[in-house]
């Protein structure tokens, strides 16, 4: 597992600051690339992999690695000129840690392997370069190279090795906004569970090593390795009756009222309990995600696993990582004389006092065309358009694909505390994302079927996913498909949804032009040049092509997207 940005070395390390940092990466390098520290140590060497990784991360975001720091603090991005001294500080007290031979052996429980299998000479030039004074008149040379073997001879004695390296990384996340630090957080998660690939052992690794110390991470492993292994899982007819979280019908009861044959339908679940009177009232959220009643026993199959692992990866994911901003399942069901199944999520914030009906509902594209409530206030469209896309980078860092994302499928439910509920301004807080009915992971050859669109949701999907010659779906397309929700979010005008501009006439390539050079430059004017660009390079944004991308890979370009909004104020 090895994080690919860190095996290109640091590009433009110039100043003082700079080279503190190539020779922290450098030093870090020899602990995490070591493949002789024994299968005991491999927990061990991950935990240095996250810190080398969180520092990376930080290096990247504050401009260091591309040699745009003192740039950064110049234009007031993230702070003032006095940070880059006290970055240097640390910087040169880490350097001086993770290079400190005598230390290493006789304060952290290392040794060499055999005799002369460590190069001290490296190691004393390390050490003589953290000196400040020395770094004023020297470089750390290229030529230079930490040759050591080294063995891991204490353990406890190395966790202290570990836990001032967190410390060293906790001191520089700390020089950052406030506001900031969780978007640097997540962005050295991601990093990390995109370096793991879909390999459940270094997974399972990595979640065994960040136990205890960085719980987000650990439970976005867990969530990974759960899909992978979910997706691994062949059709079988066994499921049919060994599902656990499949639900029996008469368990779902629509209260009168409720259109049982729409797409979301509001209802009751009858959940069993253990104890008298061995069930309770739920109320419930149904999703329809209908099928052909004539399809084939393997398509069926195929789609009935679909269901069973979408159920399965929901089941909890909401209240074990917030960012993900979705519903937790219940189960579902197999509606059979409608050909359709049923996905069953938990309202919001469901407890043993939740209300005994799910509260009502509404959509992102409803709220958007309800010209009976004001516009929302920027800073509120601002911070929605901030949630959304967390929530996507999220998805993507498990190397999950919506492949629907769009207004429809965002909702926004009434609370039942709300003491004015017809309100003339909408509640933006509390978005959820769902309308998951054709995703799947990243990575797969096949290609799932076409999903029904009843609602437009094809009209935010990209033109190169559509159609006879249509390409596999990948993450690019899911940024796309933001790009057009958070113009909707911009604009906020009904005369300019997503919906209320496209024309039947339009193919969908010239609706993505008539998108680009119509109504993009307009949200100038509303919501700033800023908001703008992130609209432009999302609806541009491909996987391949240094002009579209500028040169960033997908989880890269989520980072930008998320720090972008972020960094808005109105």
């Amino acid at each position: 597992m090895e994080a690919a940005g860190l095996a290109l070395g640091v590009l433009g390390a110039v100043g003082v600051l700079g080279q503190m940092f190539d020779g922290c990466i450098k030093g870090y390098r020899v602990f995490s690339t070591a493949s002789n520290l024994g299968r005991d140590s491999e927990r061990l060497v991950c935990k240095i992999r996250i810190e080398e990784t969180r520092l990376w991360v930080w290096g990247r975001q504050c401009g260091v690695v591309e040699g745009k720091f003192e740039a950064h603090l110049a234009a007031g991005t993230w702070g003032h000129e006095g940070l880059k001294d006290l970055a240097t500080e640390v910087l040169a007290q880490l350097l001086q840690t993770i290079t400190d031979c005598n230390k290493l052996q006789e304060k952290y429980g290392l040794k060499e392997e055999t005799p002369g299998s460590v190069d001290k000479e490296a190691y004393m030039a390390y050490k003589k370069s953290a000196d400040m004074k020395s770094f004023k008149t020297a470089k750390i040379k290229d030529e230079w190279r930490l040759r050591a073997r080294w063995v891991i001879a204490d353990k406890e004695q190395f966790e202290n090795f570990l836990k001032d390296l967190q410390y060293f990384n906790d001191s520089l996340e700390k020089l950052f906004p406030p506001g900031q630090v969780t978007t640097l957080q997540r962005a050295w998660t991601s990093e990390l569970l995109q370096s793991a690939e879909r390999n459940t052992g270094s997974l399972e690794l990595l979640e065994n090593a960040s136990s205890g110390r960085y719980p987000g991470l650990t439970t976005f492993a867990q969530l990974k390795r759960l899909r992978i292994n979910l997706d691994a899982k062949e059709p079988s007819k066994k499921i049919l009756s060994t599902s656990e979280l499949k639900q029996q019908q008469w368990r779902i009861k629509v209260p009168p009222g409720e259109d049982s044959v729409g797409t979301r339908v509001r209802a009751v679940y009858q959940r069993p309990q253990d104890t008298p009177p061995y069930s309770e009232d739920v109320p419930v959220l149904v999703e329809w995600i209908p099928y052909d009643a004539i399809s084939d026993l393997d398509a069926r199959l195929h789609l009935y696993q679909r269901v069973d692992n979408l159920s399965r990866m929901l089941h909890s994911c909401s209240s074990r990582h917030p960012d993900l901003h979705t519903l937790d399942s219940a189960g579902y069901l197999d509606d059979t004389p409608h050909s359709r199944y049923g996905i069953i999520y938990l309202g919001p914030s469901q407890s043993s006092a939740a209300p005994s009906t799910m509260p009502p509902f509404h959509t992102l594209s409803a709220a958007i065309e309800n010209q009976g409530k004001r516009t929302p206030d920027l800073e509120a469209r601002f911070s929605l358009a901030r949630t959304l896309a967390i929530a996507l980078w999220s998805f993507h860092s498990l190397d999950w694909l919506h492949k629907s994302f769009c207004s429809h499928n965002i909702l926004f439910f009434s609370s039942p505390s709300d003491p004015c509920p017809r309100s003339e301004h909408h509640d933006l807080s509390a978005p959820y994302v769902v309308g998951f009915d054709s995703s799947r992971p990243d990575g797969l050859a096949e290609m799932t079927a076409d999903p029904r669109f009843a609602h437009g949701e094809d009209l935010y999907r990209h033109p190169d996913s559509l159609g006879v010659w249509r390409q596999s779906y990948r993450k690019a397309f899911d940024v796309y498909s933001l790009g057009l929700v958070l113009l909707e979010i911009g604009l906020w005008n009904p005369k300019q949804s997503i919906r209320s501009m496209h024309k039947p006439r339009y193919s969908p390539a010239a609706f993505r032009e008539k998108i680009v050079q119509g109504a993009v430059p307009a949200l100038g004017s509303k919501t700033g040049s800023a908001y703008r660009r992130v609209v432009e390079r999302c609806l541009g944004f491909g996987e391949e092509g240094l002009k579209e991308g500028e040169g960033m890979n997908p989880n890269q370009m989520m980072e930008w997207v998320v720090r972008t909004l972020e960094s808005l104020r109105v």
